[in-house]
């Protein structure tokens, strides 16, 4: 039975409180994903790290060149999904993939980490809760901090299945010692919660809708096959030693695959997960058949026809097994269950640590990430304590919720790199710029 389509309730715009309706030209969630396209927030992930800094030399992947990938792939997943099932919708899951990032700050996880701890550093005083976390900042900006075309009304008015999709952990931040996974990983600021509570309709559980679960999966094989050929193309990840051609390996690669099988069984075991190095063994012998690797990167034109093969094929290999359960009529959004074959997520898995272990773990970037980290909580702390440092528009804010914290980590999540970067150089006195800079100085 295929399932019912999407509601009118689905199809409501935020705040507008009115349907979307389809002109000829474009459908409720085609509009869903131009107004995200056009959102200065969505420009802005051009200035912001994937993993390396936006700035490095090198054709690295910013977070706006990845969410393009993700939505991308997601879409492609929601077509062929849609051509058995009837759904999702491919223009919805294309909307909640574009924004799935669009709340991380200058330096990603480091900068995230930085707001966050110096945020609960500041709220401690008072005992509060809320702080910082990417995924929560999304739904504040859709809902709250970007604008559209209609005044007097917040955010960019997407429609309420785009924002239950795009909203990954629908829930508030708990308390460490309530739930130590809720208070590191949450969806849903306090300010925020009369935007949630319309965007979940009544619903009360925690269930995620079908197009978040495709998001999410496409978030996953981006990250694992488009870094990992960053890494592979400078010469940090060894693919030719982990990955040799049938019958091509050596003393090399029993090397180096024990290196990276100690890593992340160290990594896990802190953790507390559980890690069977056996079947990792198994699943990199998996992945091997999608990414045999005869060589190091070289910088040739049959290198980069080489490496384009190989991340397709990798690509199609998590992909293409891909499956719905779809529980009776209901309508499809939280109807059905996305299917991804236990082993294909357990690889994806052990490919993205080896980003982890190749890369983000190296001293190199581990002294950049500190130096991320200073500026983000810097900067913070020298506008929470300044108010009168905030441009206009977190100025407005301020005088809507009356919280400086919040407005003041706005303000510094908003920024790109480069932005962040000269601003703290500003603020400093190491770099006092000019008298005549305007905006977010």
């Amino acid at each position: 039975m295929r399932p019912a389509r999407y509601s009118d309730e689905d199809l409501e715009q935020h705040s507008l409180r009115r349907r979307v309706a389809d002109d000829g030209q474009r459908s409720g969630f085609e509009h869903d994903v131009d107004r995200i396209l056009y959102s200065t927030q969505w420009r802005a992930l051009a200035g912001k790290s994937q993993v390396v800094a936006s700035g490095e030399l090198g054709a690295y992947h910013t977070r706006l060149t990845h969410s393009m990938k993700v939505a991308q792939l997601g879409r492609r997943m929601a077509e062929r999904l849609e051509r058995r099932y009837g759904g999702p919708n491919p223009a919805l899951v294309e909307a909640a993939c574009m924004a799935h990032d669009i709340g991380h700050p200058p330096f990603g996880h480091a900068g995230e980490t930085a707001l966050r701890a110096t945020m609960d550093a500041l709220r401690a005083v008072g005992g509060e809760l809320d702080s910082f976390e990417g995924n929560a900042q999304t739904l504040h900006i859709l809902t709250f901090l970007a604008a559209h075309k209609y005044p007097g009304h917040r955010g960019l008015h997407l429609t309420r299945a785009c924002l239950d999709a795009a909203t990954k952990y629908p829930w508030e931040r708990a308390p460490r010692d309530v739930d130590p996974a809720r208070h590191t990983k949450w969806g849903v600021y306090a300010v925020d919660r009369q935007a949630f509570a319309w965007v979940r309709a009544g619903r009360g559980d925690d269930a995620v809708p079908v197009e978040e679960q495709v998001m999410d999966w496409a978030d996953d094989v981006t990250y694992a096959c488009h870094d990992v050929e960053d890494f592979y193309r400078t010469g940090l990840i060894p693919l030719a030693a982990l990955f040799p051609p049938p019958g091509a390996g050596g003393g090399d690669t029993e090397r180096e695959t024990r290196r990276f099988l100690d890593y992340v069984g160290a990594k896990r075991l802190r953790a507390g997960a559980a890690f069977d190095r056996d079947e990792a063994v198994r699943l990199l012998a998996d992945i091997a058949k999608a990414l045999s690797v005869p060589g190091p990167y070289a910088g040739r034109h049959a290198d980069d026809v080489a490496v384009n093969a190989r991340t397709a094929k990798l690509i199609d290999h998590f992909t293409r097994d891909i499956d719905l359960e779809v529980g009776g009529p209901a309508a499809i959004r939280h109807g059905a269950r996305l299917v991804v074959p236990a082993e294909r997520r357990a690889a994806c898995d052990l490919l993205k640590e080896l980003v982890w272990c190749y890369v983000i773990d190296r001293p190199a970037l581990a002294t950049q990430q500190h130096g991320k980290r200073r500026v983000v909580s810097e900067l913070l702390r020298w506008t929470h304590e300044s108010p009168g440092l905030l441009p206009t528009d977190r100025a407005e804010e301020l005088e809507l919720h009356g919280d400086p914290l919040r407005a003041a980590a706005d303000h510094v999540a908003s920024l790109t790199e480069d932005q962040a970067v000269t601003l703290h150089r500003r603020l400093s006195g190491t770099g006092l710029g000019s008298v005549s800079d305007t905006g977010w100085l």
